[in-house]
């Protein structure tokens, strides 16, 4: 927004007030000491003997101290020039919220779903187009990878390194996750911020309360679901089965109908990764379309 400003193209000129200062002070003084002779003769003599000092002289002098400063600024240049001032522009925020449990191993996906979900991140931060991005990992609990940044390659130099064995303790509680990368919106002054959340995860209900409450909040919360609904069992670090409590092979499934859920109570939209960019091409509609929503005092 452009804001006028008086200033002066040829400022030296001004130090011409000196000397018309100077002049100014000296005439006062010369007219004061010329007048006093008015105290000292005697009234009836006066005329005869002290020349008055006419009216029209005062006016005189004092137009030709006034067209001297006239002049003066006239020389100096005034002007009034409109000045671009910076206008703070609320750029659009996005926070992922990236699944590290043991889960996203699962082999439903070529070659898993963690690789695959991995090359997604890498596809959706190079389309990120200016929007800030921040990185939050989550397994049992979660762990800011990056905060907000508009900077992709640092944003992808963490890809390799997003491995369950990243996590100190396994689980599978995304709610935290939301909480935090929510915070970091807040944090960021980032108003209607964009969480997306990639996760193999069944949401539970403090899950649904923590995508109402990021809603609440002024943001909103996508789900992009990695895997399928057959699943695949899961195998541990030397290739066995992981086995449940009661002795049952684990087979983590694709639940999108309750992803569906999580989304509507964030806000946003729900999609399977798929093969295309289909998928980021839903995500970006819901990332455009975010203003800030209205805060549930």
């Amino acid at each position: 927004m452009p804001d006028a400003t008086f200033e002066f193209l040829r400022p030296l000129w001004l130090w011409g007030f000196v000397p018309l200062v100077v002049a100014a002070v000296v005439w006062t003084r010369r007219r004061a000491a010329s007048g006093g002779w008015e105290r000292v003769v005697d009234t009836d003599l006066a005329p005869y003997v002290v020349e008055s000092g006419s009216e029209a002289r005062r006016h005189d002098a004092a137009w030709l101290f006034a067209g001297w400063a006239l002049a003066l600024v006239v020389l100096a240049g005034p002007v009034f020039e409109r000045q671009p001032v910076p206008v703070f522009e609320a750029r659009r925020a996005q926070v992922v919220v990236f699944d590290l449990s043991r889960s996203m191993l699962a082999t439903d996906l070529v070659p898993d779903r963690l690789t695959r979900a991995r090359y997604k991140l890498g596809d959706l931060i190079a389309r990120a187009d200016g929007t800030r991005t921040g990185l939050v990992a989550f397994a049992e609990r979660p762990y800011v990878i990056s905060p907000l940044t508009d900077d992709a390659a640092t944003l992808e130099a963490f890809l390799p390194s997003l491995e369950p064995s990243l996590m100190p303790a396994q689980g599978s509680r995304p709610a935290p996750a939301i909480a935090l990368a929510s915070a970091l919106l807040e944090r960021s002054a980032a108003p209607g911020g964009h969480l997306i959340l990639i996760t193999d995860a069944e949401p539970s209900e403090e899950t649904l309360t923590a995508a109402a409450a990021a809603r609440g909040a002024g943001h909103r919360l996508s789900v992009l679901g990695v895997g399928t609904s057959r699943g695949a069992p899961l195998r541990d670090a030397n290739g066995q089965f992981v086995r449940a409590a009661d002795g049952g092979i684990v087979v983590p499934q694709l639940d999108m109908a309750a992803l569906g859920e999580l989304a509507r109570a964030g806000g946003g939209a729900a999609v399977a990764l798929s093969s295309d960019g289909s998928d980021l091409d839903a995500l970006a509609r819901v990332r455009t379309a975010t203003a800030p929503l209205a805060r549930d005092d």
